[in-house]
C-alpha cells in the first residue's frame, strides 16, 4: 500500500516555527526553490514546502514527532553535495538542514576519538585533527564541504580506501533519531562490544530512510609520517590491469591507487598546462604508499615501482618533493573542474565491479555514446581501483535530445555493462533518487522485501527520505519538464553551474545559514528567473545584493564560472529595470 503524504497546513506551520523559531524556519518559495537543485537533472516539481534549520537533537525529535504524527514526508541534509539527488525532495515536505549542527563537541586522543555533530565538515575536522597528529582517513572528492552526517549516511569512501577503508571503518556510536521522534543511542565508547545486535552499522549507509543522524563518534588514526607517489600512464588498458593484479597478489596496499581514462587526461593537461603538455596520451595510474619511516616507504614503493614497469607503460614520473607531489595529485583532483569545460553539465555516476573485470567494463563504457548512438553525449572515467567506478557524463541540460541520450547511457551503463558482471549500482554516492529504477536488478525480490520490512520497523509511514530505493521502490518522475528560456541576456546566460556545492563556504551562506545564500543558490534563483519559473521580488533582489562580491566563490568553483562578474550584471539588469518603472 503506497503512503499518504499530507499538505502542511497553517496551523502546523505555526508549530514547526515554535520548535526552531523565527531565524531557523523559512517558508518563502524563493528559498525553497533554491533547494531543489543538486547535481543531476533539475527537477522543478521536486520543490520542498518548508525548510527548517534546527540546531539541537530536541529539536529534530520535535520535529519528526510532529512530521511523523501528520504524516509530512522529511529530508534530512548536510552540504547538498549528493551525486545522485539523495537530499531532493520529489514528495515535498520537510528539508531537515542540519548543516548548522557543526560543533566538534570532544577531542579524545589517548582513545582516539572524536565526537561530532552531524554538520561538521570533513576537511574542517582533519585540520582541527592534524595538530594532534591525528586524521579522519576517508575523504570523499568533496571532502571540504561534505558533511560527516552525510558521508555516515552515503558511507562515503575516496581516493584512500584502497588502505583506509570507508566510513563505517572508523564509526563507534551514533545518537540517532526515529520518525516518532525516539531518541536511540547505538554502539559504543569502547574498542570492542558485543552487547546488542550490530544496529549501528544499519543506519550506516541507510542515507536517512530509518532516522536522523544527530551525533557521531569516530575512531581516528594516527597520521602517517612520509609518502611517496608516481604517475604512470599505460597506452594499453589491460596491461594496466595488469599491473593492478600484480599488486594485489604481491600484496601491496597502496594507500592511493586511482585511475583516470584518456578523456580525463586531455582535459586536465588543458586545464592545467606546464608540465602536463609532455605527457603522452592514454591511461593514467597514480600510485602512492605511505608509512612511519622513509626507508620503509622506499622499499615498499621500489618494489610497487618494479612491478608497474614490468607492465610496460609508456611513461613515469616519480614525486622527488613535496610540491611535485601537490602537482601530480593534482591532476586526480583537477578531473571536475577540467571536464565541466567541455559540456556545461557533469554527472558524475557511481558503481562498482571486480578489479579482474576492469578493462573489459572500461572498454564498454568508453564505447556507450557508439552504442546508443548519442552524437553530443561524452563519457570520461575515473576509477578508485578496488573497483569503484565513476563514468563521467559530459551534456547540456537544456538539451532535449542531450538528455534522452543522457538518460539511455545510465541505462545502458547498468542494465548492459555493470549488472551482468555482477557488479553494483552504487560503491559510495549511495542509491539516491535516480538509482531506484535499477535496484531490482541487483537484489532479488527476497532482499528487497526485507529491505521493505526493515524500513517499516524504523519508519511505519515512510516519512524519511521518501524516494529512495531503499525500502522504497516506487517509481519516481526523475524527469525534467521542458523549460523554455524566458529572458536572453548574454552574460546571465553563462550560468554553467554544476551545482557541486563546492561553493558553499561563502561567508553569506554562513551567515544566513541556508543555502539560498550561497553562490550555488544565488545562481539558482537566476536560473529561475531566466527560465520563468521565478518572478523578480524584493527578497531575489535582497538576496543578490547581500552578495559581497570578495570572490571567494570564483576560487572554489570547478567549473570556473565567473560568478561575481555574473551578479554584478545580475545587480546592473535589476537597477535599470527599476529605474524604467
Amino acid at each position: 500500500m503506497e503512503p499518504v503524504y499530507n499538505k502542511i497546513s497553517d496551523d502546523l506551520f505555526i508549530k514547526f516555527k515554535e520548535i526552531v523559531g523565527e531565524k531557523f524556519f523559512f517558508d518563502n518559495y524563493e528559498i525553497r526553490y533554491s533547494y531543489a537543485f543538486g547535481c543531476s537533472i533539475f527537477n522543478k516539481n521536486w520543490v520542498p514546502d518548508l525548510i527548517l534549520v534546527p540546531q539541537t537533537s530536541h529539536q529534530v525529535s520535535e520535529i519528526l514527532q510532529l512530521a511523523n504524527n501528520n504524516k509530512i514526508p522529511v529530508t534530512p541534509r548536510g552540504s547538498g553535495t549528493s551525486l545522485s539527488s539523495g537530499s531532493l525532495s520529489p514528495y515535498g515536505g520537510i528539508i531537515l538542514d542540519l548543516s548548522s549542527m557543526d560543533d566538534i563537541i570532544s577531542i579524545d586522543i589517548e582513545n582516539n576519538m572524536v565526537e561530532v555533530e552531524p554538520g561538521v565538515i570533513c576537511d574542517d575536522l582533519n585540520e582541527t585533527l592534524k595538530p594532534y597528529g591525528y586524521f579522519f582517513p576517508p575523504d570523499p572528492g568533496s571532502s571540504s564541504v561534505a558533511t560527516i552526517g552525510g558521508m555516515v549516511a552515503s558511507n562515503a569512501g575516496g581516493i584512500q580506501a584502497f588502505k583506509y577503508g570507508v566510513t563505517k571503518n572508523y564509526v563507534i556510536f551514533l545518537e540517532v533519531v526515529l520518525s516518532d521522534g525516539r531518541i536511540l543511542n547505538l554502539g559504543s565508547k569502547v574498542l570492542k562490544s558485543v552487547s546488542s545486535y550490530n544496529i549501528k552499522d544499519l543506519f550506516i549507509g541507510s542515507e536517512g530512510t530509518l532516522g536522523v543522524i544527530t551525533k557521531i563518534g569516530l575512531r581516528i588514526r594516527p597520521l602517517p609520517k612520509t609518502r611517496k607517489l608516481g604517475l604512470f600512464i599505460f597506452d594499453n588498458i589491460n596491461n594496466l590491469k595488469d599491473a593492478v593484479l600484480e599488486l594485489r597478489r604481491y600484496g601491496i596496499v597502496p594507500n592511493l591507487l586511482e585511475f583516470m581514462d584518456k578523456l580525463i587526461l586531455k582535459a586536465v593537461t588543458e586545464y592545467l598546462g606546464g608540465e602536463f603538455y609532455d605527457f603522452p596520451e592514454g591511461y593514467v595510474l597514480l600510485a602512492e604508499v605511505d608509512g612511519d619511516s622513509t626507508r620503509e616507504v622506499d622499499e615498499i614503493f621500489t618494489t610497487m615501482f618494479d612491478i608497474i614497469i614490468q607492465k610496460n607503460p609508456i611513461f613515469h614520473k616519480v614525486a622527488m618533493t613535496e610540491e611535485e607531489r601537490e602537482r601530480l595529485i593534482l591532476a586526480r583532483k583537477a578531473n571536475l573542474p577540467a571536464l565541466s569545460r567541455i559540456r556545461p553539465n557533469t554527472c558524475v555516476e557511481d558503481c562498482t565491479i571486480q578489479i579482474s573485470d576492469f578493462s573489459e567494463v572500461i572498454k564498454k563504457i568508453e564505447d556507450i555514446p557508439k552504442k546508443i548512438n548519442a552524437k553530443n553525449l561524452l563519457v570520461a572515467i575515473i576509477c578508485h581501483m578496488e573497483g569503484n567506478l565513476h563514468p563521467t557524463f559530459l551534456f547540456n541540460e537544456n538539451d532535449e535530445q542531450d538528455v534522452r541520450d543522457f538518460k539511455k547511457a545510465i541505462d545502458y551503463l547498468y542494465k548492459e555493462i555493470i549488472i551482468p558482471v555482477g557488479g553494483s549500482i552504487t560503491g559510495e554516492h549511495g542509491i539516491g533518487k535516480i538509482k531506484t529504477a535499477y535496484i531490482e536488478l541487483e537484489h532479488d525480490s527476497n532482499v528487497i522485501d526485507m529491505m521493505r520490512e526493515i524500513k517499516k520497523l524504523y519508519d511505519p509511514n515512510r516519512i524519511l527520505n521518501p524516494g529512495i530505493g531503499k525500502g522504497d521502490i516506487r517509481t519516481l518522475n526523475a524527469g525534467s519538464e521542458k523549460r523554455t528560456l524566458k529572458e536572453q541576456p548574454e552574460h546571465i546566460l553563462e550560468l554553467k553551474c554544476m551545482r557541486c556545492g563546492f561553493c558553499i563556504t561563502c561567508p553569506s551562506r554562513i551567515n544566513y545559514v541556508i543555502e539560498t545564500y550561497s553562490p550555488r543558490g544565488r545562481l539558482s534563483l537566476l536560473n529561475g528567473l531566466i527560465h520563468g519559473d521565478l518572478e523578480l521580488n524584493d527578497l531575489i533582489i535582497d538576496v543578490l545584493h547581500t552578495c559581497t562580491l570578495c570572490g571567494l566563490c570564483q576560487t572554489k568553483c570547478p567549473a570556473g564560472v565567473n560568478i561575481v562578474e555574473i551578479f554584478e550584471k545580475a545587480r546592473e539588469i535589476i537597477h535599470k529595470d527599476r529605474e524604467k518603472t
